[in-house]
C-alpha cells in the first residue's frame, strides 16, 4: 500500500467530467488499496459468496437409483429442478415465484434498515470486480504504481504485467462461466468432457458467453455497470430515510474543509481535512462529499475514514441529533476527515 494519507491526484469522476463533452470514452478509475474493519468484512463476504457459487455444483446428494446425485441441478432435459430432496416441476413454478418475491422483499427490507448493504457486499458485480481488482493490484501494484505503468511507454515489463493480468482475468472468467453451466449438467462428468473436447456445442457456447461477459463487466466496465446499466441504485434511494444506517458526508460537520496542521486549532473550520483519501479508495471514482450518488457502495469510505485520527468508536456512533453528534465529536482526541455515522 502507498504510504501516507494525502493523495492530491484523487479527483472524482463528477469533477473531471465538468468541462468535457457529453459523449467521451471512459475515464479510468484507479482505486487505492485500503484496510479496516469493513474492508475485512467485505473480504469475508467475497470469500463466502464465491465459495458458495463455485463449490455448490460439486455437492453430492444420494436420491437413490435412477436419480441424479448432484445436490442442486436444473435438469433442462428432464424438465425439473433438483434441490436436495425437493423436486420442482414446470407446473410448480409458483414455488420459484414465491422465492423471488421473498428475495425482493428481503432486499427492500435490508436496504431500508442497513442502507446500501447489497451494493457494498453482496452484488455479483461488486464481488467479481473486487476479485478482478485484487488480481490487478497483486500483479501491477497499488494505485500510483498502476497509474505510472499506464503512462509509461510499452516495454517488456509492461507487456508482461498486462499479459499476466489478463490471463488471470480470463482464467477467473472461464471458471465463472463453467461453474454456471455446472448448475445445469452433472459437474464431474461434464468437466472431463470439456477438457477432452467431448462436451456438447451448447456447453462450449454458454461457457464462452459467460466467460466473455464476466471478463468484460468485471475487468473493463466495472463502475459503469453501476452507473449506467444497473436499475437498483436508481430507486434504492427512495427506501432510505433519516433513520437508515448509511455512510454519508455531513456538510454541517465537515465544512469549511481545508488542510490542518497538528499545532493548529479547529475554531472556525470543519472536520474535513481535504486529504482526498475517500476519493482515492473509491472503486467507482466518486467523491462522497458531493452527496449520495448512484454508484456509491460506501464500505470503502468508512474504511478510509477509520485510517484517520478519530477512534473507531466515534466513527460508528449513531447520533440522533446534531447535538449528540457534536458531543461524541468533542469527546475524541482529534477529529477526522468525515464521519461514518448515519445521517442525523
Amino acid at each position: 500500500m502507498d504510504g501516507g494519507l494525502k493523495d492530491d491526484t484523487a479527483v472524482s469522476l463528477q469533477q473531471r467530467k465538468v468541462e468535457v463533452p457529453l459523449y467521451l470514452k471512459r475515464i479510468k478509475v484507479y482505486p487505492r488499496a485500503i484496510s479496516g474493519q469493513w474492508r475485512r468484512v467485505k473480504w469475508g463476504a467475497l470469500i463466502l459468496l464465491l465459495g458458495i457459487y463455485y463449490l455448490v455444483p460439486w455437492l453430492r446428494w444420494d436420491r437413490g437409483p435412477g436419480a441424479p446425485d448432484q445436490a442442486i441441478l436444473i435438469d433442462l432435459d428432464g424438465r425439473r429442478g433438483w434441490f436436495f430432496d425437493v423436486v420442482i416441476w414446470p407446473q410448480e413454478v409458483y414455488f420459484v415465484t414465491g422465492f423471488l418475491i421473498l428475495g425482493a422483499v428481503g432486499l427492500f427490507l435490508a436496504t431500508s434498515l442497513f442502507g446500501r448493504v447489497w451494493c457494498g457486499f453482496a452484488c455479483p458485480q461488486t464481488v467479481w470486480t473486487d476479485l478482478f481488482m485484487l488480481v490487478e493490484r497483486l500483479i501491477e501494484g497499488d494505485r500510483n504504481e498502476r497509474m505510472r505503468l499506464d503512462r509509461a511507454p510499452m516495454s517488456a515489463n509492461k507487456a508482461l504485467r498486462k499479459g499476466l493480468k489478463h490471463i488471470a482475468w480470463i482464467a477467473i472468467a472461464a471458471a465463472t462461466g463453467g461453474a454456471w453451466v455446472f448448475y445445469f449438467v452433472d459437474a464431474p462428468s461434464t468437466l472431463v468432457k470439456i477438457f477432452r473436447g467431448e462436451a456438447s456445442l451448447e456447453t462450449y457456447f454458454f461457457i464462452g458467453l459467460f466467460t466473455a461477459t464476466t471478463y468484460m463487466l468485471a475487468g473493463w466496465a466495472r463502475e459503469q455497470v453501476c452507473t449506467y446499466m444497473c436499475p437498483w441504485p436508481r430507486f434504492q434511494a427512495a427506501m432510505l430515510d433519516e433513520q437508515s444506517v448509511i455512510v454519508t458526508y455531513q456538510k454541517w460537520r465537515g465544512e469549511p474543509r481545508g488542510k490542518h496542521k497538528a499545532s493548529a486549532g479547529w475554531d472556525g473550520r470543519g472536520d474535513c481535512v481535504d486529504c482526498s483519501l475517500c476519493v482515492a479508495v473509491c472503486p467507482t471514482g466518486i467523491d462522497i462529499r458531493d452527496g449520495q450518488q448512484i454508484p456509491c457502495c460506501t464500505p470503502c469510505c468508512s474504511a478510509s475514514w477509520r485510517r484517520s485520527c478519530w477512534p473507531p468508536s466515534c466513527c460508528v456512533a449513531r447520533p440522533t441529533s446534531r447535538s449528540s453528534a457534536t458531543a461524541a465529536r468533542t469527546s475524541c482526541a482529534c477529529p477526522t476527515a468525515a464521519s461514518a455515522m448515519p445521517t442525523p
